[in-house]
């Protein structure tokens, strides 16, 4: 169990970060940081926090750096899983080499049938052609609504 703020949880396994907002505590959760590395080298970084934007959304505050300005670029990749079994895949934020941190918004439609959301998240490096991108282990933060 990692330290995290009252009201939330939080476990590592399998190199998965999972959060989750407890029953009766307000809706949203930072997680972070996860890390993309590639031949030894750490690559690209993101944190963020996934909330409940007002019983309509669920959004994904995304910040991510370049930590190799290897002229390469980074972008961040968001997953949805709900409680009912629906599944909304790889929506990804705009690529950028920026070596500050730049924010970025991934946001999906709350299902009406579930009663809670997972986020998956993971900082990836655009990697050139025949390399495949390198990603992170995903972020897992959830909330019920």
């Amino acid at each position: 169990m990692l330290r995290t703020s009252p009201g939330t949880a939080a476990l590592t396994t399998g190199g998965v970060l999972l959060v989750t907002v407890l029953a009766g505590s307000a809706s949203a959760v930072g997680w972070g940081s996860v890390t993309a590395s590639y031949d030894g080298k750490a690559r690209a970084t993101a944190y963020g926090d996934f909330r409940n934007d007002q019983n309509i959304n669920a959004k994904n505050k995304v910040m991510s750096k370049d930590l190799a300005a290897d002229g390469n670029t980074i972008y961040t990749t968001g997953n949805w899983y709900f409680e009912n079994g629906a599944e909304v895949h790889a929506l990804n934020t705009p690529e950028h080499n920026h070596t500050y941190y730049v924010t970025h918004y991934l946001k999906h439609p709350l299902q009406p049938t579930a009663k809670s959301v997972r986020g998956g998240t993971q900082a990836c490096v655009q990697l050139g052609w025949p390399v495949p991108d390198t990603c992170s282990a995903q972020a897992l933060p959830s909330f019920d609504y």
